[in-house]
């Protein structure tokens, strides 16, 4: 079945990514970045068939105003999403304007989403060795769940870590994030240590857990210091 699908960051990076593979998928797609370069837009717009639709529209995601009018926009052309992704693709967004952009895109795109939907947010790791997500984006997520439960729209979180390889490797990291997504996963979670420390934090009691985490900072550092 064919869907609309938003997509904030898609200039480059993993948003630029998560745009292929759902235009590859025959999705219409409105994609969303402070700006698009040519190459983008070409690259982007040759992947598509005639009957899909592939929308740019460059605005600042912090400006909600600014934000809004573009929605508006992306929903006069192809429609109300079905699956609306908040991606960033840089270091620096996941870790300085993460948080702000994260609840502008979700303040704006919620009253659009209707039932069946999905809404998928970006969150960086603020300790990646704990398994840490940004606070204000889990209290956000929590509150979208229930407010969104009467209406069956899920809410997954993409949790990344920075310092984590799969964020060098863009595609690899989006073709992650589709299969976690299209499972309707609550927890996208990239990198597998990050898996596993969320698991046992889970599932282990916290001296096990404390354990495991010293044996395994203890290794890294001998390996960085090879």
């Amino acid at each position: 079945m064919l869907r609309r699908v938003f997509i904030t960051g898609a200039n480059s990076g993993i948003g630029f990514e998560l745009a292929k593979q759902y235009i590859l998928r025959g999705d219409d797609v409105a994609l969303f970045d402070l700006h698009f370069c040519e190459q983008t837009k070409q690259s982007l717009g040759e992947l598509a068939d005639y009957y899909q639709y592939v929308e740019f529209f460059a605005t600042p995601i912090c400006d909600t105003e600014a934000l809004q009018t573009q929605v508006n926009n992306a929903i006069a052309a192809i429609g109300k999403p079905d699956l609306a992704i908040f991606s960033s693709h840089t270091y620096e967004q996941l870790s300085n304007e993460n948080s702000i952009a994260c609840q502008h895109f979700a303040t704006v795109i919620t009253p659009h989403l209707g039932m069946n939907s999905h809404l998928a947010l970006t969150t960086p790791l603020i300790d990646a060795t704990q398994f840490t997500p940004q606070p204000s984006a889990l209290i956000l997520a929590k509150e979208l769940r229930k407010k969104f439960k009467p209406n069956n729209i899920k809410v997954s979180l993409i949790c990344a870590s920075k310092t984590h390889s799969a964020l060098a490797n863009p595609a690899y990291a989006a073709k992650h994030i589709l299969r976690g997504l299209d499972k309707q996963k609550l927890m996208v979670i990239l990198g597998l240590q990050s898996k596993l420390t969320y698991i046992m934090s889970r599932y282990l009691p916290n001296w096990i857990m404390d354990s495991v985490m010293d044996r395994l900072i203890k290794q890294q550092l001998i390996r960085t210091t090879r």
